[in-house]
This record gives structure tokens, sequence and C-alpha cells, in this order.
């Protein structure tokens, strides 16, 4: 069985990225820091294993940026801007929901849609779903309003 991978890119297409396996999470984060990184209220995020994201064009185009004082590093492409991922206090790889779908003709794959949310303690919005919301990470206490 082979396994199943995604690719992104930039808008200009001088970076792309390639995702490989499953990610460790795929959910909407409500923590300060992607909040931060973002300036929205939460983040519809896929999260992998350092190893499984890997970039297979354009790494030279790459832009590092670490935020002072949290464990985020942000890779934007230096030519067009737009965010690649960025990595966490987990050593995750951080790729958007938005841009695995903007890259995959405007959908997102099933398996990857967001089944939780979490870091809902720090919401600064109610989100009214149906999907369970962790209080303080990606599992353990439940929201229960």
């Amino acid at each position: 069985m082979s396994v199943k991978s995604y690719k992104v890119r930039c808008d200009c297409g001088s970076v792309e990225l390639e995702m490989t396996g499953k990610p460790v999470v795929h959910a909407f984060c409500h923590c300060q820091d992607c909040r931060d990184l973002l300036d929205t209220p939460f983040n519809s995020l896929t999260a992998w294993d350092s190893e499984k994201v890997r970039v297979l064009k354009g790494e030279d185009s790459l832009l590092e940026y670490k935020y002072p004082g949290k464990e985020i590093i942000r890779y934007s492409c230096k030519s067009c801007g737009e965010l690649l991922f960025n990595t966490n206090i987990y050593k995750w790889r951080l790729v958007s929901q938005t841009l695995i779908q903007k890259c995959n003709a405007n959908s997102l794959p099933g398996e990857l849609e967001s089944d939780k949310h979490f870091y809902y303690e720090e919401r600064v919005i109610d989100i009214k779903d149906n999907l369970p919301k962790y209080l303080q990470g990606v599992d353990g206490p439940l929201y229960e309003g």
C-alpha cells in the first residue's frame, strides 16, 4: 500500500512542499501563538511530524522568521510572502488547511478536515459545531458549554 502525499505551493510557485502520511492533528487551534501568527481568532491546520514535510522546490526561496519570545518559526516565500508552514512548541510543521485546499482545486481532502478544536480554553470566540473542544491541548478535558 502506498503512502498518501499532499503537495502545496506558494502563490508565485517559487516554493513547493510535500506532506506524506497522516498528520498528527487536523483541527482548529485557538492558542494565543496561532492567533498572533495569523492575526485571526483561530487557525484551521494540519500538523505534521517535521520529517513528514519536505521542501520539493525553492528551499533557497524560504524566508524564516523566529517569533521573539515564542517557540514559533514562520516560513514564507521570499518572493510572494505566502505563509507555507510554521513550527510550534512540539516541533510539528503546521500547514494551513486553507493552503492545502487552495492547492487542490479548492477542495480539502476529507481525511484532512478538522475533527476537533484544541486549546479551546484560550479561544476569543465561541464556535457552535459538533466537534469536540479540548481545553488545554489536543486531548484531555473537554469544554462542556
